[in-house]
């Protein structure tokens, strides 16, 4: 068969300024992945096809090679497979001149070809989102009930420990935000560089966002709301929709892109199936793929299960379920109440990992039913729904215990470590024959499993006691199976600050801590035998 070099209109992604994405074609766009590694030759056949259709191939995915080369590295040691990552170089978009009632039949054509691992016809149109400084305002966080322990997801509990997600990076795909909210405009939150939120885009598709954005990063001052991860290092946004047009593939590659191993990015976003029955974005098999390649690769995604009452265990969605675990933490909408329920208009089934409250989820922005203080659209305040809101409740989990959990070790939760740990330490779902949509997030028993996990209850024949415990000055040590060795006690605070550093040569003794601070800290226990940490009370 003869051949014909395959010329590729290729520009690297590192390369394309934001402003020039295309990936967008009048509501269509064409999307295919070559079977193996992108070929330098394909076959006459193909090439004659492009050529009479007067279509071209240029990459889809815009994370540059060198961001590829570090995911594909980070996956090996991750999950043992850079396969999904890999799999980015090979994903293309057809550029075209048809009309769009001969698509399907083009798409079939190219299907055909030997060397195509699948092809198919994506959206490139809005899909709503997944939702149902005068004047001073109140203190609202007494209407934030989902802070506290059952019905909530005790976030309370975390705090009252000084944990607030300090460190973590927080990435939200969506439509916009008001970032002039009196919630947001004194935090670290922002549009990504380069990056717009299309002005065709309403009010109710951009304060969504504010919403979105108030439950997880609403300052914690002495008025309005209060943000579950209110200390995380930052939260950006990467817009959907743009000036340049609607592109959902480009705004997932741009925040893979801008994330490392340990950072979480939200999808406040919804598909449709064949039926126009909304669904989780990864029902698209390029958002998808995106998704595998990021968890693969350290990356927390946390996703929402979308509104669309469908069954993703039913025969009709097979083939969406037979690609397996995207790795994202799928999230479906609860009630607020000690029941727990699948409220009715959530996708359920096995796939979906956790619920959030999909009710009476007070925060920033006006979706919904709202109040606003002096007609002030900077101080406005809402009850949010859906698993727009469930999925930034679980979220804020992800991001205070992933915070937690760097402080002690250094290292950061897998994604499978971390939807393991919600589900295990979860509160059950209530009458789960209603659809499964998982348990609720417990802050404190995950919390407590970290700890437990970390504990010298791992290491086979060692045990710890350390007493009393909370303590005012002196704090008394036994460790057992310890002998001849010097044993280094290190006190970090909560932020992962060390406080104190204590030498000593033997296996029983007393710490003076004395001069510590009233507080919680962490004790980090280490000799050339055994190192664990553990949770220290200062009165």
């Amino acid at each position: 068969m003869a051949t014909f070099f395959l010329l590729l209109f290729f520009c690297s992604p590192a390369q394309n300024e934001v402003k020039n994405s295309s990936f967008k074609f009048d509501n269509h766009s064409i999307v295919m992945v070559f079977l193996k590694e992108t070929p330098k030759e394909i076959s006459s056949e193909f090439e004659a096809f492009l050529n009479e259709n007067s279509a071209s191939l240029k990459r889809a995915i815009s994370i540059s090679d060198e961001k590829i080369d570090f995911l594909s590295k980070e996956a090996l040691r991750i999950s043992k497979s850079d396969y999904y990552v890999q799999k980015l170089r090979r994903i293309y978009q057809v550029e075209f001149n048809i009309q769009s009632d001969n698509l399907a039949a083009f798409v079939e054509k190219l299907n055909a070809f030997p060397e195509v691992e699948f092809c198919y016809e994506m959206d490139t149109f809005p899909i709503k989102p997944p939702t149902d400084i005068a004047p001073a305002t109140t203190n609202f966080e007494v209407n934030q009930t989902y802070l506290g322990p059952n019905p909530g997801i005790n976030m309370q509990y975390a705090w009252n420990l000084g944990l607030s997600g300090t460190g973590i990076k927080v990435r939200d795909i969506e439509y916009g935000f008001n970032s002039n909210h009196e919630e947001l405009n004194s935090v670290n939150v922002s549009i990504a560089p380069g990056m717009t939120i299309s002005s065709a885009a309403t009010s109710a598709y951009t304060e969504h966002g504010t919403s979105v954005f108030g439950i997880l990063m609403a300052d914690k001052g002495s008025y309005g709301v209060s943000g579950l991860a209110y200390g995380a290092q930052e939260m950006i946004l990467f817009p959907e929709w743009q000036q340049s047009g609607y592109n959902r593939v480009f705004a997932v590659s741009q925040a893979i892109q801008n994330s490392q191993p340990g950072d979480v990015i939200i999808y406040e976003m919804q598909a449709y199936d064949a039926s126009s029955n909304l669904m989780p974005a990864e029902y698209d098999l390029t958002v998808w793929n995106l998704t595998k390649a990021a968890t693969d690769a350290g990356i927390i995604v946390v996703e929402a299960a979308a509104n669309g009452t469908r069954n993703l265990d039913s025969p009709t969605y097979a083939s969406y379920m037979n690609r397996g675990n995207s790795g994202a933490i799928l999230v479906g909408a609860g009630t607020s109440d000690l029941n727990h329920e699948r409220i009715n208009y959530s996708n359920f089934g096995s796939r979906v990992d956790l619920q959030g409250w999909g009710q009476n989820v007070f925060t920033s922005g006006f979706t919904g039913s709202y109040i606003t203080i002096g007609g002030d659209l900077n101080q406005a305040y809402t009850n949010f729904a859906g698993t727009s809101s469930a999925t930034p409740m679980v979220a804020g989990c992800v991001v205070v215990l992933q915070s937690y959990y760097h402080n002690l070790t250094g290292s950061f939760l897998s994604p499978l470590e971390m939807r393991n740990l919600l589900i295990n330490t979860g509160i059950p779902q209530g009458n789960p024959a209603t659809g499964h949509i998982g348990p609720l997030p417990n802050m404190q028993a995950a919390l407590h499993a970290i700890d437990t996990m970390l504990s010298v209850q791992n290491f086979e024949g060692f045990s710890a006691e350390f007493f009393p415990n909370p303590s005012d000055e002196k704090l008394n040590y036994a460790l057992s199976n310890i002998e001849n060795s010097k044993i280094d006690f290190q006190f970090f605070d909560v932020l992962g600050r060390i406080i104190k550093q204590v030498e000593r040569s033997t296996s029983q003794g007393t710490l003076d801590i004395a001069d510590l601070p009233t507080g919680i800290y962490i004790l980090k226990v280490k000799s050339s035998e055994i190192e664990f940490t553990k949770r220290i009370i200062k009165r």
